[in-house]
């Protein structure tokens, strides 16, 4: 995989994350919390497997949030559209992933 590619993937991984969170703060099926916490874990590892292949620079993580907020952005809405969450947070929670993962 190029690193084009793995910036295409960690894009995706890293919204998934985000959505999966977002879920977890503000779903309401409080019983899908343990299924949404593996979930996160999950995407995490992925994240991190593919993250390590690559050096980032600034600029490829810049590209990468806002690839990931643009996927968010259409996601949500259309998988989730009884969620309401606050849209100030999302930039935020995509910020700590990338800090936590790349």
């Amino acid at each position: 995989m190029g690193k084009k590619s793995a910036i295409d993937s960690l894009s995706r991984i890293i919204s998934n994350i985000a959505i999966h969170e977002i879920l977890v703060r503000y779903t309401n099926k409080p019983e899908s919390i343990n299924y949404l916490n593996s979930e996160i874990l999950e995407y995490r590892d992925v994240a991190f497997f593919t993250a390590s292949k690559f050096n980032w620079n600034k600029e490829d993580l810049n590209h990468i949030k806002s690839k990931s907020l643009d996927l968010l952005k259409k996601e949500m809405p259309k998988r989730y559209p009884d969620v309401k969450y606050p849209e100030k947070e999302v930039e935020k929670i995509i910020g700590e992933i990338i800090k936590n993962t790349l």
